[in-house]
C-alpha cells in the first residue's frame, strides 16, 4: 500500500514539475490591423434619412475616421466603425473564439470626444439569426478617452449586455449567457453624450484581444483529482480487506 502511495506521489510531483516549466499560453488576436479575411467599414445614417457624415481612410497600419452627427435634435443620429471578424458569412464555427480573452486593448488617437462605445457582437445559438444583425448578442462598454494618442485596455469582465438589447431583439432577460467564445463583430460608436454637429475623430493604430489560457492548469487539476480518487479508492479497498468484507 505504501508503494502505491509513493508511486502516486511521484506522479503528482512530476506533473507539478512539468507544469511549472511550461510557458503560459498567451492568446492574442488582432482586430486591427486586419487579420486574414476580416474587414472594416464606416457607416452613417444617410440611408435612413439622417444627416450625419463620416470621413474614412484605411491604410495597412492606420485607420483614420471622423464623424459629425446630424444636427436635427428631433431625430436620432448615428455613425461608427464596424469590424467584421466572421471568416465566411454565417456559420457559427467560423466566428472568432475569444474564450481566453481577458482584455481588449486599443492604441488610438482621438479629438473632439471624451468617450466612445465599444460593442462586441457575439453569436448566441438561442437567439441569433445570422441574417438579422440585431439578434447577435451585444456586449458593450464605454471607453473614456483623452485628447492625443493613448493605449487603453478594457477588461472583458466589464462588458455588459444593455437592457435595450433585450427589448430590441425580443429576448428573455433570463437568457444572459455572454457567449464570448463566438465573436462576430467589433463596433466603435460615438459616446452617449457626443454633441450633434460637432466633429470628432479617431486615428486607430491597433485593436487587439489578449489573454492567458487556463488550459494547462485545468489539465493539471484533472490529473490531480484522478490521482486523489485512485488513492481514496485504494484506501477504501484496503479497509474492506482488513474487515473481511
Amino acid at each position: 500500500m505504501n508503494k502505491t502511495y509513493a508511486v502516486l506521489a511521484l506522479i503528482a510531483a512530476v506533473v507539478l514539475g512539468v507544469y511549472n516549466v511550461l510557458p503560459n499560453r498567451y492568446f492574442s488576436e488582432s482586430v486591427f490591423p486586419l487579420a486574414a479575411e476580416s474587414s472594416v467599414i464606416a457607416y452613417d445614417d444617410l440611408t435612413d434619412g439622417g444627416s450625419s457624415s463620416v470621413e474614412f481612410n484605411l491604410q495597412d497600419s492606420l485607420l483614420d475616421f471622423s464623424c459629425i452627427l446630424g444636427g436635427n435634435s428631433a431625430k436620432a443620429a448615428w455613425c461608427g466603425l464596424l469590424f467584421d471578424l466572421n471568416k465566411a458569412g454565417g456559420e457559427e464555427a467560423l466566428y472568432r473564439n475569444w474564450t481566453f480573452v481577458d482584455s481588449v486593448v486599443f492604441d488610438m488617437e482621438s479629438y473632439g470626444t471624451g468617450e466612445v462605445l465599444v460593442k462586441i457582437w457575439t453569436f448566441d445559438p438561442d437567439v441569433t439569426d445570422p441574417k438579422v444583425a440585431k439578434t447577435f448578442r451585444l456586449l458593450m462598454k464605454e471607453l473614456p478617452l483623452t485628447s492625443g494618442r493613448q493605449r487603453v485596455a478594457l477588461p472583458m469582465e466589464q462588458f455588459y449586455t444593455p437592457d435595450f438589447w433585450y427589448k430590441d431583439a425580443k429576448v428573455d432577460t433570463t437568457l444572459n449567457r455572454r457567449h464570448q467564445e463566438t465573436v462576430a463583430r467589433v463596433e466603435i460608436a460615438p459616446g452617449w453624450n457626443q454633441p450633434k454637429g460637432k466633429k470628432f475623430g479617431l486615428k486607430i493604430y491597433s485593436v487587439s484581444a489578449i489573454g492567458v489560457s487556463n488550459l494547462f492548469f485545468g489539465i493539471v487539476l484533472f490529473i490531480m483529482v484522478v490521482l486523489m480518487i485512485i488513492a481514496i479508492g485504494r484506501r477504501h479497498s484496503l479497509h474492506k480487506n482488513e474487515n473481511g468484507n
